[in-house]
Parts: C-alpha cells; structure tokens; sequence
C-alpha cells in the first residue's frame, strides 16, 4: 500500500512540474528532435515575439529572440543581473538617432558579444568576448563607428557563426513603434 501512494504521489508530483513548464518554461528546458535545422528554425519564427535575423556571407540567416531595449532606462539596465542566456537570445538596443555612446558591462554576469549596427541594418562594429566588470575594473567598450543599434548576445557567438562587419540584420518586431 505505500508503494502505491509513493507512485501516486510521484505521479502527482511530475504532471505539476510537467504542467508548470509547458505553460510557464519556468526551467527553460526545451525537448527537440532531430529534424532538419531550417525546419526547426521556421517553427521557432512563429512562437517568437520579437526577433531579428542576421544575414551572413555563407547565405546563412541566424535568428535571434531579442528583448527590446528602447528606453534610457532600459538601455541602462540591459542584461544586467542575468545568470543565463539562451543560446539564440539577446537584447536589441535602440537609439532615436546616430550615436557613438561607449557601452559596459557593469552589474552583468555573463561574457557577451556586443554587436553594433548602423540605421541601415548594416554592423559597422563587433566587440567580440567582453568580461564582465570587476569590483575594481569596469573598462569601457566603444565602436569604431556611429551605429543606430546594438545587439548583445553570448559571448563567442558572433565568431562561432562566422558573423562580421558588413553583414546585415533585419528586425521583426511586433510592436508597431
């Protein structure tokens, strides 16, 4: 008899969990298969909110979730404090006008590449690998040229996908503004 409420129990257990993930994917644990990539990536497309696709010389288009970062406030913020990013995540950063405002990475925790992009959607600069700031070093890091936007994602992920100045980026938002 207590082998079955154990089971019971267990049971219960793992169809909450279960439930709370589907709906919540408070682990962000995703299960894939072993289809073709290009498939993966369009059914990806369609659960996306916001996301921007990167152009490469190999015909190659990578696809980004972005959070978006339009304020001051939350430009200033950015991914500060975040222990994790997904593999094809980032944050999109947004300027009214051309700038050439140095970034930095005080209060993250994560190495990030920061990918700047002029208003044509053409990168103009990448600052590939950036540490974190210390208690006692927080350098500042600044782009050879004006840009409009910045994309920040993982660290390493702009050389491990053979991205470089001169490619081009297209946004796919669905705020209107």
């Amino acid at each position: 008899m207590r082998q079955l409420k154990f089971l019971i129990i267990l049971v219960l257990i793992a169809s909450a969990f279960i439930y709370l993930q589907n709906h919540f994917n408070f682990l962000n644990i995703t299960v894939t298969d072993n289809e073709p990539q290009k498939e993966e990536k369009l059914e990806q497309k369609s659960d996306r909110k916001d996301y921007v696709e990167i152009y490469t010389d190999e015909g190659e288009n990578l696809t980004v979730n972005v959070e978006l970062a339009k304020t001051e406030t939350e430009r200033r913020l950015g991914l500060s404090n975040r222990k994790y990013l997904g593999s094809y995540d980032g944050m999109w950063f947004m300027f009214e006008e051309d700038v050439s405002n140095s970034f930095w990475m005080k209060d993250c925790l994560i190495p990030l590449d920061i990918i700047f992009v002029d208003s044509s959607g053409f990168i103009v600069d990448i600052k590939d690998n950036n540490e974190p700031c210390t208690e006692k070093y927080c350098p500042s890091i600044s782009p050879s040229s004006p840009y409009r936007n910045v994309l920040e994602v993982n660290a390493n992920f702009a050389s491990n996908h053979g991205i470089k100045v001169g490619h081009s980026i297209k946004t796919y938002f669905t705020e209107a503004d």
